[in-house]
């Protein structure tokens, strides 16, 4: 009976794949989910169809069960259009860049492309049904230009069964690998011990705390200061939740530097007994072989036959044996085997029980693990989802929807198309140009006749404005693009590094794709704006808001737990991070480190004020010269901005035998390093000159003697510019708090993740100096942690801040 079975439910999409898989990394494959723009043309179509044939319906459901080997897989899907009448007629729409190439693929023998397999199992579906052999076709749609054509293809039932029994039997041994590692998941569970014999004081709590709330179906929001052992103290209960269900975590980052704190607490259990596999996602441009991560088989030799080469390797259980999946491993693999590095890390996902991977995998528009969903098989729910240091979670979201079209930026590109062959240069010139035509076409005001010449107008506009904007004109330019680009890669031209037509046409698309969201009215948290330059304007599109996406991706997960050094006030990074108030819990934990071994003070006196700065500048210098004299070491100030520093540094004189080093505009991640290498030396006393929110300001401990102190200069505010003053706008009427969501909270993050760098751990011993009026505010000073203060922050505002500061280090050394 069917109860005695295990019930696996499997779409049409992903029941109907080649047995084995064969061919190639690439648009056309058919293993890739449709377009957004693809979606769209399938509405379109099945419209028009509609009123033109009485007969005909969209969207038909169409399943049936099949039982093998202890399962019962039902397989469910929806045919794209139905005609009824005579002889009933299965169509299909799909669309493509490459008409002609999509055509030729679908019309060789022996048919077994995926989207040949689709359209013959709604067929086969139909027949068990109705016992009617229904006709079988597809309409090909190109994207570039909307032509069409149809191809009928033919269903052989003896062939597809043939085909059927092969799947059958690959789906029962998938299903039984399932059941083996959900069983080895849900073993892992009953025996999770926690790594360390002694947790830290605190971390039972913030244990206890995500336990209780997860059992509650809470989503979890929980600021958890540095040294309490967070990372491992989040993962435990995540994962002992989500491992006692069969399921994985998913643990994502802002920034792929910050993904060794997750290794190394999976390290730490796998110390501990438990036989945890773990796989850390490397970027596609960071783990390619090629000058261009461009997933082409004609321009690239490890997508060319990549799934033939996957199987007929068993590449699957080569990755299945390691415990811990690197950006070594991946490229080994591939190298070897000649296959795509990160398509492999795909093929290794499903077996991974923790996934340590960058924001853009969980919340960018088309995410990385959507494609490597596991059967289900003895499996409760969703995956669980780690959100670490969520305070960037907001901002970040907000990029991903708001991107820039410069012709500035164009222009720098033209160098590069001059230097192309000669038989494509002068058509890449032209749409180079016409780029320009659109953006200079949209500045407010353009007449018709200013839209026909790429130059802007010597009467036009000085400051940035608000426009409207409508899509048609980018649309177009972007179809031109994409037409031009296929006809470039068919070419077989080797591809270098930053090629100029792949950069005009991606940074092109990027902005179009967002075009849509962007332009509906009824999106109040978007706006576009128009910045005039000499060689034309910027069009920026700004997204005030991106909680209504971050919501949908949350879909995809059991459990949520976001956690930070800095989520206050909760309410704003809950409501900005798209969290569901009525089903969050939030919680503040204590440093576990002696508040003697810091001395934290507020110096109100100096305002860092824009109006303010110029007289500023030398008393800054002062306060920082005088304090650091009264010990030898490492301090690190950190400014609101580069300006501020650089107008600091010219009036400032160090202390005697003081080392002075600054933070540079873009600075080279070993030149990072070199800095960093120097305070760990520790042989000379210096002082780092940098900026709040910059990479010497987050994610980077400073241990020991490494650093001693550090002086926040200001709550680093955004400017007030058009864009900030229209988010404003946009926060007072959704939220009743415009300036404090707009730029007194961004500041305050930054500010307290800065002053965070000094106490690192148990023995660390060091002064915090916060130097601005505003930091005594009540908007500012709500996002301090609470174990900064009693009941004020006029507690940290001292009449004696030398003598204080002397007393504090000479207690120091007698501990």
């Amino acid at each position: 009976m069917t109860d005695e079975l295990k019930t696996i439910a499997l779409s049409v999409r992903d029941f109907a794949l080649p047995v084995p898989r064969t061919g190639s990394i690439d648009a056309q494959s058919g293993y890739g989910s449709s377009t957004l723009e693809g979606q769209e043309i399938h509405i379109q179509v099945q419209q028009k169809r509609a009123k033109l044939f009485s007969d005909y319906e969209a969207e038909v459901k169409m399943s049936h069960e099949f039982k093998r080997g202890g399962f019962c897989f039902q397989i469910g899907g929806r045919m794209d259009g139905l005609f009824s009448q005579g002889r009933p007629k299965i169509e299909e729409i799909k669309t493509t860049l490459n008409l002609k190439e999509l055509l030729r693929k679908l019309s060789t023998p022996p048919q077994n492309h995926p989207y040949c397999l689709q359209l013959k199992t709604y067929g086969y579906f139909y027949w068990l049904q109705h016992k009617v052999l229904p006709e079988l076709t597809f309409h090909l749609v190109s994207t570039r230009n909307h032509e069409s054509e149809d191809l009928e293809i033919k269903l052989d039932i003896a062939d597809y069964e043939e085909w059927l029994e092969h799947r059958l039997d690959e789906l029962v041994e998938e299903a039984q690998i399932s059941e083996v590692r959900a069983e080895r998941r849900k073993e892992i569970a009953k025996d999770f011990p926690f790594p360390f014999e002694n947790p830290r004081p605190g971390q039972l709590e913030l244990i206890q705390e995500i336990e209780i709330g997860m059992e509650n179906r809470n989503q979890l929001l929980l600021q958890a200061p540095t040294g309490l052992g967070k990372t491992v103290g989040v993962l435990y209960p995540a994962l002992k939740e989500a491992l006692a269900r069969g399921q994985n975590v998913i643990y994502a980052t802002p920034k792929n530097s910050q993904h060794v704190a997750a290794e190394n607490a999976v390290t730490q259990f796998r110390k501990s007994g438990s036989k945890l596999k773990s796989l850390t996602v490397t970027a596609k441009s960071k783990i390619c072989f090629k000058n261009e991560p461009l997933c082409n088989p004609e321009y690239c030799e490890y997508a060319k036959g990549y799934y033939s080469k996957v199987y007929e390797n068993d590449l699957k259980k080569i990755l299945n044996r390691k415990q811990k999946l690197t950006t070594q491993v991946f490229r080994e693999i591939g190298e070897e085997y000649e296959v795509c590095p990160f398509e492999l890390q795909l093929e290794a996902a499903q077996d991974a029980d923790t996934i340590i991977c960058d924001y853009n995998y969980v919340f960018s528009q088309s995410t990385f693990l959507e494609k490597i969903q596991p059967m289900p098989v003895d499996q409760e729910g969703k995956p669980n989802l780690v959100v670490d240091e969520v305070h960037n979670l907001p901002s970040r979201a907000m990029d991903y929807y708001s991107p820039a079209l410069s012709s500035q930026s164009l222009e720098k590109i033209r160098e590069d198309v001059q230097k192309l062959p000669s038989q494509f240069r002068s058509q890449a010139e032209e749409l180079l140009d016409g780029c320009i035509q659109v953006i200079i076409s949209s500045r407010p005001g353009s007449s018709k006749e200013e839209r026909n010449h790429p130059s802007p107008s010597p009467n036009a506009f000085q400051k940035p404005q608000k426009i409207s904007l409508s899509p048609e004109l980018f649309i177009e330019q972007d179809l031109r693009l994409r037409q031009f680009l296929s006809y470039y890669l068919d070419s077989q031209l080797e591809i270098q590094a930053k090629d100029a037509v792949l950069r005009l046409c991606f940074y092109w698309a990027e902005f179009t794709s967002a075009l849509d969201i962007a332009t509906n009215p009824e999106n109040k948290e978007f706006f576009v704006t128009y910045h005039p330059h000499a060689t034309g304007g910027t069009i920026k599109i700004t997204c005030c808001d991106a909680s209504d996406q971050l919501k949908s991706c949350y879909k995809e997960y059991e459990q949520v737990v976001a956690f930070s050094a800095t989520v206050k006030p909760f309410e704003y990074y809950a409501k900005l991070s798209g969290l569901k108030l009525d089903r969050l819990k939030t919680a503040e934990f204590q440093s576990p480190f002696s508040k003697s071994n810091r001395k934290m003070m507020i110096i109100p006196q100096i305002s860092t004020k824009y109006s303010d700065r110029e007289r500023s500048y030398p008393k800054v210098a002062e306060v920082v010269r005088r304090i650091s004299s009264l010990k030898s070491g490492n301090y690190f100030v950190f400014f609101p901005s580069f300006f501020f520093m650089e107008k600091v540094l010219e009036v400032f004189q160090a202390p005697p035998g003081f080392t002075i080093l600054k933070q540079e505009r873009e600075m080279k991640s070993r030149q990072v390093e070199t800095v960093l290498d120097h305070l760990r030396l520790g042989d000379v006393p210096t002082l780092v000159f940098a900026v709040q929110g910059g990479v010497f300001s987050e994610g980077v401990d400073y241990p020991g003697k490494m650093l001693i102190g550090a002086f926040v200069v200001g709550p680093p505010l955004p400017n007030f510019d058009l864009e900030r003053e229209e988010m404003r706008k946009y926060y007072d009427e959704a939220f009743g708090s415009g300036f404090d969501y707009a730029y007194t909270y961004p500041a305050m993050a930054k500010a307290v993740q800065a002053a965070g760098r000094v106490i690192r751990s148990e023995t660390d011993r060091g002064i915090i100096i916060l130097i601005d009026q505003r930091f005594i505010n009540g908007s500012y000073s709500q996002s301090m942690p609470t174990d900064w203060f009693e009941k004020s922050p006029l507690e940290l505002v001292s009449q004696s801040i030398l003598k204080e500061i002397t007393d504090f280090w000479q207690s120091s050394e007698t501990h």
